[in-house]
């Protein structure tokens, strides 16, 4: 008998529990039932050149569900998305993605919290979404917080196909926090990750030279990383450092010490150091080719000189192995609006750029305009030419009722590519939230 291939998969596993333990939760409890979500529609227009001279418009369409259902301490959270080209080739197909599908049962014996599902995970080294389960547990009074999560790798298309083993495709990881320290917050977490890659035939010379065919399995795309990280906060001056260690490869992967100190509630003063490696997972293609690590060197002030006026400036040093750059940032802001500088030097190559936006809100914040510009000129070496880009964006926020809202926008896009690129974005927002008792 032929089994659907959503539900023989893992992911199609966890689905098919998601919905057992919909409907456990609500047929053990006639409370009522709070709902509420967002549905999104978005279209976007842009033009295509297949070939030299010859382009073809398009227009994309999103659709977005954002959807939340609690009762009691029971909860279900979605984000669905499904998109398709309104001209499109005949082979292309609608894409549907689950960004995230889970259950969570909060307050089980009052320390923990229990989500199963396609569940998004956020816990130091450790970010994005699995197809498993994540728990979090609150101990001694919320002096120590515990997460820990498991499961299968979402695929990179963010379907509910799944993987065909869970052994080869997995994430676990886990995270402690620890806030019992006046002032402090420590931070200890772990991820381990392993992709499949698929296998393939090809061609190998044999002990003569003469071509054979071969059956290659790859390995494991791997990642595993230790972090800990540390927040302290004394008087006016607020202290931030995080380390990470790749164990796979037992190297550092980053480093990071950040300082900020408030001389008073108008100006504030930072300082940043970041020491970064390239993050490339173990066994890949990029993992055979030397890499170096850079250092960054940032400092920088905030002065609030009204309750709507802001000045900032930020300058940063980058070192690399032989080389160094620079970038630097000035701009002011307020409430509607601002202008902002931003430049750069050396190695990365030579940046000057200039940016303008705002938006001012009309008719009792019914209507709110927008418009940006920006304009930059760069070359990618001291050697090379130069080169301009322009970009333009005008649109606005239409908002009749609270749960309504229409956003407009017209961009356009010149560079030494292309004399004018031309598109167009619209987007209808709405919210809902309804109090309902369906199983009373």
């Amino acid at each position: 008998m032929k089994t659907n291939r959503i539900f023989a998969s893992p992911s199609g596993s966890i689905v098919l529990l998601f919905v057992l333990i919909v409907l456990v939760a609500f047929v053990q409890e006639a409370s009522a039932q709070l709902v509420n979500g967002r549905f999104t529609t978005s279209v976007y227009t842009f033009e295509k050149f297949d070939t030299v001279n010859v382009s073809r418009s398009y227009l994309r369409a999103f659709q977005s569900a954002y959807l939340d259902v609690a009762q009691n301490d029971f909860s279900l959270h979605t984000h669905l998305q499904v998109a398709g080209t309104v001209r499109k080739t005949l082979d292309e197909e609608p894409d549907f993605r689950a960004y995230y599908l889970y259950a969570r049962m909060k307050q089980i014996a009052k320390v923990i919290d229990l989500s199963l599902g396609r569940v998004p995970y956020y816990a130091g080294v450790g970010s994005g979404t699995l197809d498993g389960g994540l728990v979090r547990a609150n101990l001694a009074g919320s002096a120590i917080r515990l997460a820990l999560y498991g499961g299968a790798r979402v695929p990179e298309d963010l379907t509910l196909s799944g993987w065909k083993s869970v052994d080869r495709n997995f994430v676990v990881g886990g995270q402690v926090l620890v806030t019992s320290l006046e002032n402090a917050r420590i931070g200890l977490s772990y991820v381990n990750k392993q992709r499949e890659r698929l296998p393939y035939w090809t061609e190998r010379p044999d002990s003569v030279y003469n071509p054979v065919s071969v059956y290659v399995i790859p390995n494991n795309l791997k990642e595993q990383y230790i972090s800990a990280d540390a927040d302290y906060t004394l008087s006016q001056t607020r202290f931030y450092g995080r380390y990470d260690f790749d164990a796979n490869s037992s190297e550092t992967s980053r480093g990071q010490f950040r300082i900020s100190h408030s001389l008073s509630e108008a100006v504030i003063l930072t300082g940043d150091f970041i020491h970064r490696a390239p993050r490339v997972a173990y066994n890949s293609f990029f993992a055979a080719f030397a890499t170096s690590s850079i250092d960054e060197f940032e400092a920088g002030v905030d002065y609030r000189f009204d309750p709507v006026w802001r000045v900032f400036g930020r300058g940063a040093l980058v070192q690399y192995d032989d080389e160094n750059s620079a970038r630097f940032t000035v701009g002011v802001a307020q409430t509607f609006g601002g202008l902002t500088y931003r430049g750069g030097t050396g190695y990365a190559g030579e940046l000057h750029s200039i940016s303008v936006y705002g938006a001012y809100p009309l008719l009792d914040r019914t209507l709110t305009p927008n418009a940006s510009l920006s304009f930059g000129s760069y070359r990618l070496s001291k050697d090379a030419p130069e080169d301009n880009a322009l970009a333009l964006a005008v649109g606005a926020t239409y908002r009749p009722l609270p749960v309504l809202s229409i956003d407009l926008q017209l961009q356009d896009v010149s560079n030494k590519v292309l004399d004018s690129d031309i598109r167009f974005f619209g987007k209808v927002n709405f919210w809902f939230a309804e109090r309902m008792s369906i199983f009373e």
